[in-house]
């Protein structure tokens, strides 16, 4: 009996699916590696919270994913390919917020809805950081500083991302100017930031703790509703009357034309994933937050965001 049991268990993880095909084949999926674009450079935020996602994915999906780091244009050389690559479930990449942003701005004609998305995975709030060096240590000293200095203040930025929104509203809540410099990719600005290149800028907790640690970088702000467990002694930039709450949902997308079946499987395994206690408490020790958004709310996320940015493209030009 209860050799008999574990085969049902065992067959009960197998996975299968019938692609709507001439032969009506039936197709076990998946039965290979999956590759996921991450259309970042290694280091930044997106690729360690991708890189913590694939991780933990694989025991749902019973395949490894392998994270392919494509950067480029503000994040959409990687999502161009993967619009080319075929819809059969073994191509999956990342979106979040800058590719709105980045459609808006003229940057590239794709946008989220070229694409089926699948589920948000996680939140990352932001913190302001700045070089060790420079000459304030607090938000307002940050303030009082850059109204002084209007101009002068360099502030690193993905040209026409979210970043790049994220540096002209915290402008404009100062009242004052900040020199907006772009690189691509956070991992790109924390290299400058700690180089002394630049001023400051806003990044995640993942991609900037090395740098505090090895004291490069100094955090002045948390860019959340309320203060952070991480940083409790940080203010939120509202606390200063800067209404500006900065984070960064990021989703799982796949090509349009791939099957509903194998779509509804991937959701389901990413499901799984975000409900894993381990999952959760790495990306917490990372500073990121677990926010899973099934395809509908997901989409529905991503309509509001749409309809929000558009309102605002001629700021982003």
């Amino acid at each position: 009996m209860k050799k008999k049991l574990a085969l049902i268990l065992v067959l009960s993880l197998l996975i299968t699916v019938v692609v709507g095909c001439s032969g009506g084949d039936e197709v076990v999926y998946p039965e290979k590696n999956i590759q996921f674009i991450v259309p970042w450079s290694p280091g930044g935020g997106s690729d360690v919270a991708m890189r913590t996602v694939a991780n933990h994915a694989e025991e749902y999906f019973g395949q490894p994913l392998i994270v392919v780091n494509k950067p480029g244009v503000s994040g959409t050389i990687g999502l161009m390919e993967l619009t080319e690559n075929p819809a059969t479930g073994y191509y999956i990449g990342m979106i979040h917020e800058g590719l709105v942003i980045a459609h808006h701005a003229g940057v590239t004609e794709i946008n989220y809805d070229d694409f089926i998305p699948i589920a948000n995975m996680t939140d990352t709030p932001q913190w302001v950081a700045a070089n060790i060096d420079a000459p304030y240590d607090t938000l307002d000293e940050f303030i009082e500083y850059s109204k002084a200095n209007s101009g002068e203040v360099t502030f690193g930025m993905t040209l026409q991302g979210v970043a790049h929104a994220w540096g002209a509203v915290m402008a404009e809540e100062m009242g004052t100017e900040l020199n907006l410099v772009p690189y691509e990719g956070t991992g790109a600005r924390m290299q400058a930031l700690a180089g002394g290149f630049l001023d400051t800028t806003v990044a995640d907790y993942a991609s900037v703790i090395q740098f505090v640690e090895n004291g490069d970088i100094k955090l002045l702000a948390y860019c959340g509703e309320e203060r952070s467990e991480l940083t409790p002694d940080l203010p939120t930039l509202l606390e200063k009357d800067i209404n500006l709450v900065a984070s960064v949902r990021r989703g799982i997308v796949v090509p349009k034309g791939t099957p509903e079946e194998i779509v509804n499987i991937i959701e389901q395994a990413l499901k799984e994933t975000a409900q894993d206690e381990e999952f959760v408490k790495d990306l917490e020790n990372q500073g990121i937050d677990t926010l899973f958004l099934d395809q509908e709310a997901y989409k529905s996320y991503l309509d509001t965001l749409n309809e929000n940015t558009a309102k605002i493209a001629d700021q982003l030009q």
